[in-house]
């Protein structure tokens, strides 16, 4: 029998395995009767600085049943997953990309036994790896594979922060995939899991590993140049390879799961007719601490104490007058931040951090609301916001750098004169932020980090520094899809993941593969 024990609060000062079965002994149970104890979650509840908690979900494994007569215990109720049955007669299908929603897509698909053919116009995680490292000393940008394209999708080099808003049914599947694949045992029961960019690599080649041994067949530094389209269905895909070998391969469906930086294929999806509309995302700058300093915003005095990693936060203000926000998002504590480039003559930032976290800083993309047609009408005009910002920081700096100000100097309106610390290793260079993003950016900016600067010790001060631009939050577009995950107007693709306007986060992303896989190529039986 398995019982649940919610919302147990112990003192970090206490020995946790002791406090928890005293709490657990609480409750009625008898300890002869207790088989295991495992967390369903664990949170910090740093509230008051003076004397911070874990916050355990508890699920409690009973060698005898017992009659539950104390409100605080829970029999969790047994959800039955509808049975599955694969269609049939479905052709050749082919998955564009492999980040989360394309590797979970395949992954599912394969469970049901087909046999996915997947393209990446990346490298594996090795080479591309290597590839990056070229990038970061030498100024040479792959555009096929970089931080945003290759093996894992951008989510390999993150913070791999595992948090999301979502509900589903599928969670659990991803995260137990991901511990099976290598990831940590952790990420099961942490209230902000994460597994770190180091990790990430392992779990992502033995996934595809996994799939490979289902029947799944991978094509790398493959890019998918044109969708073939006949009287409003998918018929092929031409593809050209790193030697520049065309060839065209006739599939029947497609999984579109290409993340959100694949401009080019936006526009190719666009010029063949495929249903897409602007959608808001949110443009700003990386901020960067010292990690010690968000340490003690969140810990106070116990700031060093051996169990509490280093810090988290997640911020947020609405300016209700123009119905925005802005947010923090994508925070790495004791990480770095990289450049994100993958166009040639384009710059911007983004954020990623290790497993341990023990980085000097640690950082959070500080960032404002877009609304859908902001910048204009047209198709695009959010995507080709994003371009002109990052063009412009591109010839500001002379090279793929970035634009850098202190926090302080920024919302006084004035270059920093001295030369700022920062874990970004490219060329930096101090410029006023409030010329490169138009009004609407920064007077929003300057509004939240004047109220944060009220309400949270250390986070706007010297030490604080800007890392610009970040823009590549989310797809600023949405490759529009009906109830079953098909385009609303091309037959046999399949839109799924971030990229199409559909997910937020690696979680996000997997599952939607994952669900568009049911939905669409699946059959329930009773």
């Amino acid at each position: 029998m398995k019982i649940n024990i919610n919302n147990i609060s112990i003192s970090i000062e206490k020995n946790q395995d002791k406090e928890i079965k005293k709490e657990v002994l609480k409750r009625g149970i008898k300890e002869d009767n207790i088989c295991r104890i495992d967390y369903l979650k664990r949170s910090i509840d740093s509230r008051k600085k003076t004397e911070i908690k874990f916050v355990y979900n508890l699920e409690v494994t009973l060698h005898n049943d017992i009659v539950i007569d104390n409100k605080d215990v829970i029999i969790p109720k047994t959800l039955t997953e509808p049975k599955r049955v694969p269609k049939k007669d479905l052709g050749r299908i082919a998955i564009i990309g492999t980040g989360p929603a394309g590797l979970f897509a395949a992954l599912k698909l394969c469970e049901y036994g087909y046999s996915p053919v997947i393209f990446e116009r990346g490298e594996m995680v090795d080479e591309r790896d290597l590839t990056i490292e070229k990038f970061y000393n030498t100024d040479y940008l792959n555009v096929n594979s970089n931080i945003q394209f290759g093996e894992g999708g951008a989510g390999t080099y993150s913070d791999g922060k595992l948090n999301t808003r979502i509900r589903s049914g599928y969670i659990d599947k991803v995260f137990l995939e991901l511990v099976g694949c290598g990831a940590q045992q952790e990420i099961l029961w942490d209230y902000k899991p994460h597994v770190g960019t180091d990790i990430l690599k392992i779990v992502v080649k033995n996934l595809r590993k996994k799939i490979i041994s289902l029947g799944g067949v991978f094509n790398y530094n493959t890019l998918v140049e044109n969708i073939v389209i006949r009287n409003g269905e998918v018929t092929a895909i031409d593809t050209v390879n790193k030697a520049g070998k065309k060839e065209r391969m006739e599939f029947n469906k497609i999984i579109l799961a290409i993340g959100h930086s694949a401009r080019d294929t936006y526009r190719m999806l666009h010029q063949n007719g495929v249903f897409m509309e602007n959608k808001p995302f949110a443009i700003g700058a990386r901020i960067e601490h010292p990690r010690v300093d968000i340490d003690k915003m969140q810990y106070g005095s116990l700031v060093n104490h051996p169990l509490l990693e280093a810090a988290t936060y997640n911020l947020a203000f609405n300016n209700r007058e123009e119905e925005r926000g802005i947010f923090s998002f994508c925070m790495c504590p004791g990480g770095v931040i990289v450049n994100a480039a993958s166009e040639l003559g384009g710059s911007l930032v983004n954020g990623m951090s290790y497993s341990k976290r023990d980085g000097e800083f640690s950082n959070s993309a500080l960032v404002v609301g877009i609304k859908a047609n902001e910048f204009g009408d047209e198709l695009f005009s959010g995507m080709k916001f994003q371009e002109k910002l990052e063009r412009k920081t591109f010839d500001l700096v002379e090279n793929y750098g970035a634009l850098t100000q202190n926090s302080l100097d920024f919302l006084n309106d004035k270059v920093t004169n001295r030369e700022i610390k920062s874990s970004y290793g490219m060329k930096m260079k101090n410029y006023d932020l409030n010329n490169l993003f138009p009004e609407v950016i920064s007077k929003n900016m300057k509004i939240a980090m004047k109220h944060w600067e009220k309400t949270n010790r250390n986070f706007i001060s010297a030490n604080a520094n800007l890392i610009a631009p970040e823009t590549r939050t989310s797809a600023p577009v949405k490759i529009t899809r009906n109830e079953f995950g098909e385009s609303i107007n091309v037959k046999g693709l399949f839109p799924v993941g971030e990229g199409a306007g559909y997910a937020g986060g690696i979680i996000s992303a997997a599952v939607d593969g994952m669900k568009v896989v049911d939905l669409a190529f699946t059959t329930i039986v009773e």
